[in-house]
């Protein structure tokens, strides 16, 4: 009978030439698959049940096929928060965790900040800004059923459902005049039609809704500056997750007051604008 390190052994050599860190995402499936922690799976003398090696090599065949591993184990962790996933809404990368943690610092300043996050998918942006800034109130949209679905049930895991609405809308469609914000923040779809072809496979696994960013990636990203400037206070902050491609097509208010901030790989990232 094989030990669960030969087991963890095995996966890595099969996600080699798939996986970027075919290590960790080894270890991700003999978790989910058997129960044990990390530590447990080094240390335990035990072998594996053949179930759970059956039910191990139909996560490895699954990535293999280009899945992603957090469809395969149905969640993820978003700066230190787990996030439900599900195929039909997009998994959040380590770049959006970038603007999140950025964003909730700018919230500090902020007594009881209202917040509007647009298109919100899985909702780890609103429940990262909840747990963290514990006065916010906020409203996370989406124009996708799934998304709204997932968010749902993201919010409701986190038992966050007094503080978080949830509205189903096109933008910043759904608002009356008077609703204004202190911030709106977004990761749209930011993929240039002409880049499209170019994503990997993981990736192209993922919803084209949230991906496809019209002809220079920025038709959405330019709605929601330009629907912003009568949606935020006096004051009141944008962040929006970009590519530095996007950069020379954007439009920007003449209202707004914007900057482009590096993310944690040093690219050009989030799109900060503040209302003057």
């Amino acid at each position: 009978m094989l030990k669960l390190i030969d087991v963890l052994d095995f996966g890595i050599k099969e996600l080699s030439g798939y996986s970027l860190d075919p290590r960790f995402e080894s270890f991700v499936f003999l978790e989910k698959t058997t129960g044990k922690t990390r530590v447990e799976i080094l240390i335990n003398e035990e072998g594996i049940k053949e179930e759970e090696l059956s039910v191990f090599k139909g996560f490895l065949k699954r990535r293999i096929k280009g899945e992603p591993w957090q469809y395969i184990v149905g969640k993820t962790n978003f700066i230190g928060f787990d996030i439900l996933t599900e195929k039909g809404v997009f998994i959040p990368r380590p770049e959006t965790e970038f603007m999140a943690s950025v964003a909730i610092e700018r919230l500090k300043n902020f007594n009881t900040p209202y917040i509007l996050e647009i298109g919100c998918g899985t909702g780890a942006i609103s429940i990262a800004i909840a747990c963290n800034i514990k006065e916010a109130k906020i409203i996370a949209t989406d124009i996708s059923e799934e998304a709204i679905n997932l968010c749902k049930k993201n919010i409701d895991y986190h038992n966050l459902g007094s503080r978080i609405n949830i509205i189903r809308t096109d933008l910043l469609n759904s608002f009356h005049s008077s609703e204004i914000f202190d911030m709106i923040i977004s990761n749209p779809p930011y993929v240039s039609v002409e880049n499209l072809k170019k994503l990997d496979l993981v990736v192209k696994n993922e919803p084209e809704l949230a991906i496809d960013g019209g002809l220079g990636g920025v038709s959405l990203v330019n709605k929601i500056l330009a629907g912003s400037v009568a949606r935020l206070k006096s004051r009141g902050f944008v962040f929006i997750e970009i590519d530095d491609s996007n950069i020379p097509y954007l439009e920007i208010p003449s209202s707004i007051s914007y900057s482009i901030v590096n993310d944690q790989y040093g690219r050009k990232r989030i799109l900060k604008a503040t209302k003057v």
